[in-house]
């Protein structure tokens, strides 16, 4: 019985150790993960300097980092991975414009002209055909058109573009989800080159929904123009940047002076195509957001109080720092804007550079000052 006792407390001791091996073994990948993490969003930050760095080159404004945003593009990132596309992941979105194609009867080139020139004029901006013989307008348009071409006594015919669309995206097995006016259509991502051809060949004016943009809440961040540049395989931020140095339309969206902010992500599959999958993304807007920055290769140190541009010193250029950052024209880390809070109240202001300012001339001895001390010269 001793016996039986003891290779049960022995077969114990062993399930104990094994299940307390795996929970550690189960734990480690939780930290490893959280380092992947940091690393990734160094390697984003890493980005938004070099962004930056060859825009102050070209004399713009550097781009302003929105912590939003980079969890946004972080995301975008996630979705290269499923799918490596400007459009978000599953279904494209297609929105076609309904138009009605005009015959004339029996017209020459220049009474086809003479008719273009009236409906310029009725705003009735026509696609023609290369022979002049027909012509595309926006439907909302038909009555103002058949007007025209009755008044200058031309026999004609239209059709609607649309017409019978439906059925033709059916017979090329195409599995689609119409919207109740017949004006667009959503289809999985494997139909999009399908589609595509088709809507081509028929000559029908469409755009594509679910693009990049989608995944921003305009309502936290608006925004008046955006832009997206996505890279993938290089596992590193110079190479990926590289990438996009060497590519016009890219380096025109990282170029583009009426950009004002950027997020950039980056995510890591092993099992995947590219493995690395990089997303910034651009917008234009007037908010300044309480948590924007702009990431330093470098972060500036000061010393302390006036030493805003962390160079050990206390002079004009420390001023012209203040000044800099009071213009929107770059931004202080929170060391900086701890030793630019020469009235110590939490904000920077107008009155901290005249501090500043006073103190270079001598009129202050020490910094910071008290409230007093400012109001009473």
């Amino acid at each position: 019985m001793r016996k039986i006792r003891k290779i049960y407390l022995k077969a114990m001791a062993a399930l104990l150790s094994l299940v307390m091996t795996l929970g550690f073994m189960s734990y480690r990948p939780q930290v490893t993960h959280a380092a992947e993490d940091q690393d990734l969003k160094a390697m984003a930050d890493e980005i938004i300097i070099l962004v930056n760095e060859a825009r102050e080159k070209a004399g713009l404004k550097p781009l302003r980092a929105v912590p939003y945003l980079n969890d946004k593009a972080r995301e975008r990132s996630r979705e290269l991975i499923f799918d490596f596309s400007h459009y978000r992941p599953g279904t494209r979105i297609f929105y076609l414009s309904d138009e009605r194609e005009f015959e004339l009867d029996n017209v020459s080139a220049e009474k086809a002209e003479e008719i273009a020139a009236r409906l310029d004029e009725k705003w009735c901006f026509a696609t023609w055909s290369e022979d002049m013989k027909t012509f595309r307008v926006d439907a909302k348009k038909k009555d103002d058109v058949e007007g025209v071409l009755i008044a200058e006594g031309v026999g004609f015919s239209f059709r609607e573009t649309l017409y019978g669309l439906e059925d033709k995206v059916t017979e090329n097995k195409i599995v689609a989800t119409w919207s109740e006016d017949k004006k667009s259509f959503s289809v999985d991502k494997k139909y999009e080159e399908a589609v595509n051809k088709l809507l081509k060949n028929e000559a029908v004016k469409y755009s594509m929904g679910d693009l990049f943009i989608t995944i921003i809440d305009a309502g936290l961040v608006p925004y008046s123009r955006a832009g997206e540049n996505t890279a993938g395989g290089s596992d590193n931020a110079k190479a990926t940047f590289k990438q996009w140095e060497g590519s016009p339309v890219h380096w025109h969206a990282i170029m583009n002076p009426d950009y004002t902010h950027i997020g950039v992500g980056v995510s890591y599959e092993k099992d995947s195509t590219f493995r690395y999958y990089w997303d910034q993304i651009f917008i234009t807007t007037d908010k300044e957001f309480d948590d924007q920055y702009i990431p330093e290769s470098t972060e500036t140190v000061p010393v302390g109080s006036g030493d805003v541009n962390g160079d050990k010193e206390i002079n004009s250029f420390d001023l012209i720092t203040i000044n800099k950052y009071l213009g929107k024209e770059i931004e202080l880390n929170e060391l900086q804007k701890e030793s630019a809070d020469l009235l110590q109240d939490g904000m920077i202001t107008a009155a901290d550079a005249i501090v500043l300012r006073k103190y270079i001339l001598g009129k202050y001895r020490t910094i910071p000052v008290t409230m007093d001390m400012f109001l009473n010269g």
